[in-house]
């Protein structure tokens, strides 16, 4: 692959995700479009930063 230009690579990526998505939907999976500004995110509440130590006092 290394003597691939970027071009073929995309190309090759391209129909290899077609195949993938052909073969989805022939075992029946659907294809699900999600509305713009939804997010997957959970939860927007808690803790921003994340602490890698606590230091104790003695």
């Amino acid at each position: 692959m290394a003597n691939k230009s970027k071009k073929d690579s995309v190309v090759s990526n391209r129909a290899d995700l077609a195949v993938h998505v052909e073969a989805f939907l022939k075992a029946g999976g659907k294809v699900q479009q999600i509305p713009s500004g939804v997010s997957g995110q959970t939860s927007t509440s808690g803790p921003r930063q994340i602490v890698l130590s606590h230091k104790t006092s003695s």
